[in-house]
């Protein structure tokens, strides 16, 4: 059995964004606890621990776990999400073992133009876009409607109904106020407005595992409004959004969609170089044909989210899912728990 320290950032300030915002980075805490207690199931000596946002204290935490296995849950330091990628740099450089991607993969996600730029070049398909810096920049040739959100955040953060626009003066706006609101530019992006596919993939010594697909039911939403997950029905448990979107099992797949489906997941996840697990979104259009709307590494593992109710329905217990990222980067590492 393995020494394992679940690090997480124990982090309530943010640098940017609304208050509503930080309910997703404090939901990470229990996350972490719950990590730890399934490792703890598995035989494995296992502890959460909070990484403070001051430079003293992060470096300290890493110093701390060189000598067992890091379940890396650290998503921003000092409230910057964009430090996610930091913290896999310093695991890298004090020869930690630790879960998850490393710190080129997380950097390459965290910039969606980029990310959407290398799929691309590779042949996966994306939906068309572009980029505002400003909000006020061309969109031509892009045809409405347009979905509209930051450029480098993650977790729903800035998604919302108004987030899908119909004419430019509502795309100007709402361009304008992610851009003021989270300081970076805003991701357009045509908006695909049939089914949602969620694909949950686990690494491992016998290579990449694709997890049963799993879709958001959008079949509560009004007809005339957007089909989205928003920040509001990810995260706030008493709100009109969260009781609409549910996660079910994806249905009515034909053999051929479904195998092109876990196709371009398992494209997605190479050519970014994700390891031990990771979450590719798609959306079908209206012909049925899959496009890759968002990649997700290290995504959120916690019992009864999405990740979590794939696995479920794959066999697998939380802990025994909890014990296969491990296994995954204890295998990449040379080492055997």
């Amino acid at each position: 059995m393995a020494s394992i320290t679940v690090l997480y950032n124990d982090d309530s300030t943010l640098a940017h964004g609304s208050e509503q915002d930080a309910i997703a980075v404090l939901a990470v805490k229990d996350c972490a606890k719950a990590i730890a207690e399934a490792l703890a199931s598995r035989g494995h000596r296992a502890a959460a621990v909070g990484v403070p946002p001051e430079r003293e204290g992060v470096l300290r935490a890493v110093a701390n776990v060189r000598d067992g296995l890091v379940f890396n849950l650290v998503e921003s330091l000092g409230g910057h999400s964009r430090f996610e990628q930091a913290m896999a740099w310093l695991y890298e450089l004090y020869g930690v073992c630790y879960t998850g991607s490393g710190p080129r993969a997380m950097a390459l996600c965290m910039e969606k133009p980029v990310t959407k730029a290398v799929l691309e070049a590779v042949g996966l398909p994306v939906p068309r876009g572009t980029v505002l810096a400003r909000g006020d920049e061309s969109v031509a040739g892009l045809r409405f409607p347009l979905m509209v959100k930051p450029a480098r955040e993650d977790a729903s953060h800035g998604i919302s109904m108004d987030s899908v626009v119909r004419d430019e003066a509502s795309l100007r706006a709402q361009a304008r106020r992610l851009i003021e609101t989270y300081a970076q530019p805003a991701l357009v992006e045509e908006y695909i407005p049939a089914r949602e596919i969620n694909v949950a993939l686990l690494g491992g010594a016998r290579g990449v595992e694709v997890l049963p697909l799993s879709e958001i039911d959008y079949s509560l939403f009004a007809p005339d409004e957007p089909h989205l997950v928003t920040y509001a029905g990810k995260w706030i448990e008493d709100s009109r959004d969260w009781d609409l979107t549910k996660v079910i099992a994806a249905r009515d797949l034909a053999p051929a969609q479904r195998a092109r489906i876990e196709s371009i997941a398992r494209g997605a996840f190479e050519t970014l170089e994700l390891r031990d697990y990771a979450r590719v979104d798609l959306r079908l259009d209206e012909r049925g044909e899959p496009f890759i709307i968002d990649v997700n590494p290290n995504p959120d593992i916690s019992p009864g989210a999405g990740f979590h109710l794939a696995a479920e329905r794959a066999g697998l217990s939380y802990p025994e899912l909890v014990e296969r990222v491990v296994q995954s980067a204890l295998f990449r590492h040379g080492a055997v728990a």
